[in-house]
């Protein structure tokens, strides 16, 4: 348990937040932060998307399953990203609350197209995703308060 140092050289009781953890908040600021802006220009730009997202079912396998889940489905996911970021933000400053923040909203993540678009399979990959970061990061649950 590395402390910080105070002024007077004696340490000051805080923890200095471990590499792992920093990366991996590092990772979800990145991915959940452009998750998170894309979800809410999608939401305020549905009308103009909508076309572009049953074009790019050609191009992209299911983008036509993304254009019917309804406006809703992206101003959820925006709060559900957001809610990951403030996880993310606390676990930076070593609080625990931020894990369950996290959490929850990653789990909420994995299970939003399955609720919102019909016929949408279960996303394996991204639950599997989801896991091992949850595992990651509670490896670090002592560390923090």
């Amino acid at each position: 348990m590395n402390e910080l140092k105070g002024e007077n050289g004696q340490p000051s009781g805080k923890q200095t937040r471990p590499n792992w953890l920093t990366a991996l908040c590092i990772l979800t600021f990145i991915g959940s932060g452009m998750s998170n802006i894309s979800f809410l220009m999608i939401y305020f730009s549905y009308e103009e998307a909508l076309p572009l997202m049953k074009e790019f079912g050609s191009i992209v396998p299911g983008m036509e399953l993304f254009a019917s889940a309804g406006r809703n489905f992206f101003l959820t996911g925006f709060i559900l990203y957001f809610l990951s970021l403030v996880g993310a933000s606390l676990m930076w400053q070593l609080r625990k609350i931020g894990f369950h923040f996290y959490t929850a909203s990653q789990i909420m993540l994995v299970l939003l197209p399955v609720v919102y678009i019909k016929g949408f399979p279960f996303p394996l990959l991204e639950a599997s995703i989801t896991a091992i970061f949850i595992l990651f990061y509670s490896r670090f649950l002592k560390l923090m308060s």
